[in-house]
């Protein structure tokens, strides 16, 4: 039996081969011709990419023994682009391979040639194999570069566009009820399909009246960027010296400082021995704000006298003042989120660049890749202040809650709203000082998820990416700067459906930056939510009027923003709307901090919008949801009107 099984095997086989012999007259030695047609891709004479992403000669020194692997290179990119340069050195013959796809390069023999690949290309791992080289002393180059970010439409990437246009509707209505702007941009597998702006750069006077013909944003407003500046400027300078090897995250902060030590009597120990990764983790020992700028501040100094023993408003002083600032508890003891830890990453991205942190980043990050509406200092660098949203209204001081020698008085627009990156550092700080457009940034944003570069241009490895987003030991929210979904601890500011391995960033002005590698995602939605008055200065100065609609939780756009991707009909959307109205009603009625005007205004912008959600599509459910939630109003005026409304929609 294993006789006859044998036997007729090796009939098929001379069969197969003797197809093949038939379909491929070429002899034995030679490579195989192309049997698959390649006829979608397009190919040119000459190199036209550098090969910043990958850049490969077969055949490869030292072969590995797994021997399929020596001949592929996967890269990233995703469908619509993607290009390979290929270069034979001395090779008469060689099969080409992309996806799978054999690549039919006769008519460029012994020449280097270029292929577009955009029709093979997936949003997944791409493929490129090259094999049988002849003659076999030969060899052949291949060179890619990394993806960019092209227009695309919602449904191409599984989005709704309906559910995307909810998002307008709500965010619209918001600004009509007081909510003072945005921008939003979302990118889906290298996409960008939403970049929309909503609102004003300053909606309001600084007696907290709205004022009567303001400035509307537009998708090249500047936004502060607040502490999103971490991420985009001192995250990514670090990254990109990690990955060049001028910075090693176990170095230590006295290598760079020789006087930054441990002093005689210091109730805290540590600084001798600080690390740049205890920085990066906000385990560094440091308090959250010692308040450089406050002359009267007396809590971070170490001594108790009435007055800050820290006190700086020029940048070198203000370093001195940093890396004598005393520690609170033992470094990697616990973490605390504190600006002063990415103050000094800054310091020390200028000590090793010899160039300040603003110039190295706009230089070596942001020129290279085309992006000129992010940038420190906007007024001092061609932008006029109708070019940048507006923060808080009366300077620094939470509408006269706080005071302070050298605090602005005016309404800031076009400089940092933070105190410590304003007055003590110049506008230009580790922590905080960044102004972008939504789309700039979300296009470098789109450098993490390409791993490491952006078209021509390479900024860091990707072994240095997962380096800084993988979670620390203690905390699955804390990678290295970067906070993460993790076990759901960050979902307040991602919603509930990321994936754990998000990661990205907040901004106290009202900025999110959400960087989704499961969903191959980036939402990017920048806020001014402080460019409003203050609720109530005596109980809570840093609570604004536009922190309480849902443009100000920021998460709340998130979460939206991931239902938009569940591309099925309103239904759920329309369900959900009810809910949030229902949920911001109890919230209301049962507790005091809720119990304001502005709360009061976000109620009527999420009511009204339901209102004309039943207008729109006639749906009994959602007018029946509408009509028991206005009966809870207990402004008889509202009520009145939206009942109105609701009795004409049949």
């Amino acid at each position: 039996m294993k006789k006859l099984i044998l036997l007729a095997l090796a009939a098929v086989l001379a069969t197969t081969a003797a197809g093949c012999s038939a379909n491929n007259p070429q002899t034995a030695d030679q490579p195989l011709a192309p049997t698959t047609d390649s006829r979608s891709v397009t190919l040119s004479e000459g190199v036209s990419v550098k090969g910043v992403q990958a850049d490969v000669t077969y055949p490869l020194e030292g072969l590995d023994d797994t021997l399929a692997m020596n001949n592929l290179t996967t890269v990233k990119t995703y469908a619509g682009q993607g290009k390979v340069s290929v270069t034979p050195e001395g090779a008469e013959s060689f099969d080409l391979f992309i996806n799978g796809t054999a690549i039919d390069h006769s008519e460029f023999a012994g020449k280097a040639f270029t292929v577009d690949f955009a029709a093979l290309a997936s949003n997944e791992i791409n493929t490129i194999q090259v094999t049988n080289i002849l003659p076999e002393t030969a060899s052949v180059n291949i060179k890619v570069d990394y993806p960019t970010v092209l227009e695309g439409t919602p449904e191409e990437v599984g989005f709704s566009s309906e559910k995307l246009g909810f998002i307008d509707d709500l965010l619209n209505k918001e600004v009509e009820y007081g909510f003072p702007g945005g921008q939003l941009v979302i990118i889906k597998d290298g996409k960008m399909i939403k970049n929309t702006a909503y609102g004003f750069t300053n909606s309001y006077n600084q007696d907290g009246t709205r004022m009567d013909n303001p400035v509307p944003s537009t998708t090249e407003t500047l936004y502060d960027l607040a502490s999103n500046t971490k991420m985009y400027a001192t995250n990514y300078a670090l990254q990109m010296l990690v990955s060049e090897g001028k910075v090693n995250i176990t170095d230590t902060i006295q290598s760079y400082f020789p006087e930054f030590k441990d002093q005689p009597g210091a109730a805290i120990q540590g600084k001798n021995t600080m690390t740049i990764q205890n920085i990066l983790e906000h385990q560094a020992g440091f308090p959250a704000d010692p308040q450089y700028h406050n002359d009267t501040y007396d809590k971070d100094d170490g001594i108790e006298n009435s007055v800050n023993d820290l006190y700086s408003v020029e940048k070198q002083t203000t370093q001195d003042m940093i890396l004598k600032t005393p520690l609170q508890y033992e470094p990697g003891s616990k973490t605390v989120y504190s600006d002063v830890d990415y103050m000094l990453l800054g310091l020390i991205v200028e000590q090793v660049s010899g160039m300040d942190l603003d110039v190295y980043v706009e230089e070596n990050i942001y020129k290279p890749l085309g992006l000129d509406h992010i940038v420190f200092n906007p007024l001092q660098k061609g932008f006029d202040k109708d070019q940048c949203a507006a923060t808080e209204l009366n300077g620094n001081s939470r509408d006269g809650a706080i005071t302070f020698t050298v605090n602005r008085t005016e309404t800031i627009q076009g400089e940092v709203h933070d105190e410590k990156a304003f007055y003590s550092m110049n506008g230009v700080s580790g922590h905080a000082g960044l102004f972008a457009d939504a789309q700039d940034l979300a296009r470098l944003a789109q450098v993490m998820l390409n791993q490491g570069g952006y078209g021509d241009v390479k900024l860091f490895s990707k072994q240095t990416i997962d380096q800084f987003t993988k979670p620390k030991f203690t905390s699955q929210t804390y990678g290295l700067g970067w906070r993460r979904m993790g076990d759901h601890g960050y979902s307040w500011y991602f919603g509930p459906q990321a994936g754990a391995s998000t990661y990205g960033h907040t901004g106290w002005t009202g900025t999110l930056s959400l960087i989704d590698p499961e969903n191959d995602l980036i939402v990017i939605w920048l806020s001014n939510k402080i460019n409003s008055p203050v609720v109530d200065p005596e109980v809570n100065p840093n609570y604004f009027y536009g922190n309480h609609f849902i443009g100000g939780t920021l998460g709340g756009v998130a979460t939206l923003a991931y239902d938009a991707l569940n591309a099925t009909s309103m239904e759920s959307t329309d369900s959900l709307l009810a809910q949030m109205v229902a949920n911001k009603l109890t919230l209301m009625e049962t507790d005091e901090g809720y119990q304001n005007a502005a709360d009061e205004q976000s109620l009527q912008a999420l009511m009204d919008l339901l209102v004309s959600r039943a207008e729109k599509n006639g749906s009994a459910a959602v007018k029946s949801q509408a009509e028991r939630l206005v009966e809870k109003l207990t402004d008889e005026a509202a009520k009145t009107a939206l009942n109105e409304r609701l009795a004409a929609v049949k």
